[in-house]
């Protein structure tokens, strides 16, 4: 994909030969933590890259199912201007293909709509070596995703879309506990959804993420997950879609590995253990492989 170029140029520029010192030293915890959960100190900047890839299958079958394959490359940045503030931001690149009840087949490769976040820790039991970290988060999703359009000019079905073409707020909490070997983290999310392109509004949705870890040493970790969604009923046409909504739960095995200093390699995927959407709506387990720099 060319458009995945300019993100490995980011990404490769942005990481520096040596950081000036590192994450471990500056929180006093060697806990290898994902992106999203880690600890903060000032001047804290991490970069990473992640690929997914899943499958959606929505429609009755035989009648006007659509399968939807998708491969999505995530950049990743979060810097802390402040010991108890991390600002993020995340701009993928999606390929999409989907395949018709006639079996033909349409693909869309593009930038998806990009998110910026704030995540504040109002608590935490100490100041360095904190065991106890409480945050909150608010944000935004951003109608970065372009519309993709076919020959006759015309867009692609909506399907097909990289994002929805609206500005979206989202916000949450979070907690995390470290104890080496073992730590715990859990959050409640809220993403929001407004009118975006064409006149489609996608679905308002709360997430739940428990997850527990135990370092098996200092460069390995094994992290097992059980998150929720449960979605609102999409809009299309002024009508509440027939496949949208309910709820979805998953198993999330993942294990952590740092090959050096400052670097850090997650592998992880997402089983659907419990599907309860609504009308004909099921999706498929989620594959990832992501590569974490701390860069200061």
């Amino acid at each position: 994909m060319r458009q995945v170029v300019p993100v490995l140029t980011a990404f490769l520029v942005l990481t520096p030969r040596g950081a000036l010192t590192c994450a471990v030293c500056n929180v006093g915890d060697a806990t290898l933590t994902s992106m999203g959960t880690e600890k903060p100190y000032r001047g804290r900047l991490r970069s990473s890259l992640t690929l997914q890839y899943r499958t959606d299958e929505v429609g009755e079958a035989r009648v006007d199912r659509l399968r939807l394959a998708e491969t999505r490359l995530d950049l990743n940045l979060a810097w802390a201007p402040h010991a108890r503030l991390f600002l993020m931001g995340v701009m993928p690149v999606m390929q999409r293909t989907v395949e018709y009840v006639n079996l033909a087949r349409r693909t869309s490769v593009g930038p998806g709509d990009g998110e910026l976040r704030a995540r504040w820790f109002p608590w935490q039991d100490r100041s360095f070596g904190a065991k106890h970290l409480l945050a909150v988060t608010g944000g935004v999703k951003l109608p970065t995703g372009q519309v993709q359009r076919g020959r006759d000019g015309k867009p692609l079905p909506v399907e097909l879309q990289p994002g929805t073409g609206s500005v979206d707020p989202l916000g949450g909490i979070s907690y995390a506990h470290f104890s080496w070997p073992w730590s715990m983290y859990t959050s409640l999310q809220f993403f929001g959804s407004m009118a975006g392109a064409e006149g489609v509004r996608a679905s308002r949705s709360m997430r739940g993420t428990v997850a527990g870890q135990w370092q098996v040493s200092m460069p390995v970790a094994l992290r097992l997950g059980l998150d929720g969604r449960f979605d609102g009923k999409a809009i299309e046409g002024g009508t509440p879609e027939r496949d949208s909504g309910g709820f979805i739960g998953y198993a999330s095995p993942e294990i952590l590995l740092s090959p050096g200093l400052d670097w850090m390699v997650v592998l992880s995927v997402k089983f659907p253990v419990i599907q309860a959407l609504s009308g004909f709506h099921r999706e498929g387990p989620i594959w990832s492989i992501g590569v974490v720099r701390d860069l200061q």
